[in-house]
């Protein structure tokens, strides 16, 4: 998720706009939910999807399905960044309201949204300057030269908590997948858009629902279009498995 020097890999643009249509629920048929979950456990993959892990079925949707996972992984980066900054404010003495705390977090959390939009190589580093700045122990931090070591305190935990395997990037992660599984198989409609916000509330980034649903979307219509066009040959190897 984070390379070596601390960027973020994203260097995929992310889904820009939904397909625009409604996207129907899994018809219960064999070889319509066997794609479905496919393509997403594809770009739930944290490896980078190449036009050679994909069937030839698929090669054509190659960047929509890269920019898809681009997408997804971004969502899971600002999940964990938003989850780690709560970690942090409620260490905060100064900080007691609840509401005011949570509205800290929105805030926070769309700046790090509108970075990660605005600049594919903005990593760590930038994260966490954004969290600084929120931080209420930000202002005295500053005073008493203790601003360095904040911001390295905040670099350590979201580096630990975006590296495959830690317990917090496991739990945002499996958040993430259950909630785009809610609409790829229930749809985009009140259901599926059900699913993911329950998902995604037990991590606190119910915010990036439409995010979620407009990544879910495009799986649905490759899937889609895929099953109508190749069907009887996907059907042909379900049955002979």
């Amino acid at each position: 998720m984070v390379k070596t020097n601390g960027n973020i890999v994203t260097s995929v643009p992310s889904v820009a706009t939904n397909t625009g249509n409604h996207q129907p629920e899994c018809n219960g048929e064999r070889v319509d939910l066997l794609v479905r979950l496919g393509l997403l456990k594809l770009v739930s993959g944290i490896s980078g999807i190449t036009e050679e892990s994909l069937p030839e079925t698929l090669k054509l949707n190659l960047s929509r399905l890269r920019a898809v996972q681009a997408q997804i992984q971004k969502i899971i980066v600002i999940s964990t960044s938003i989850l780690v900054f709560r970690q942090i404010l409620m260490s905060e003495p100064a900080l007691v309201d609840p509401v005011e705390m949570e509205n800290i977090v929105v805030r926070c959390g769309k700046e790090v949204l509108v970075l990660l939009d605005r600049s594919e190589e903005a990593g760590v580093e930038e994260i966490v300057e954004i969290m600084s700045g929120f931080s209420r122990d930000g202002e005295e931090a500053s005073k008493t030269n203790k601003l360095q070591e904040r911001k390295a305190v905040m670099s350590r935990m979201l580096v630990k908590s975006l590296q495959a395997g830690d317990t917090v990037f496991e739990r945002i992660s499996h958040a993430v997948y259950l909630a785009t599984r809610g609409v790829v198989l229930a749809g985009n409609g009140p259901q599926g858009r059900k699913l993911a916000e329950m998902a995604l509330r037990r991590v606190g980034a119910v915010d990036l629902t439409d995010r979620v649903v407009a990544a879910a979307e495009i799986l649905v219509a490759v899937a889609t279009v895929s099953v109508n066009v190749h069907g009887q040959w996907y059907k042909y190897l379900t049955d002979n498995m």
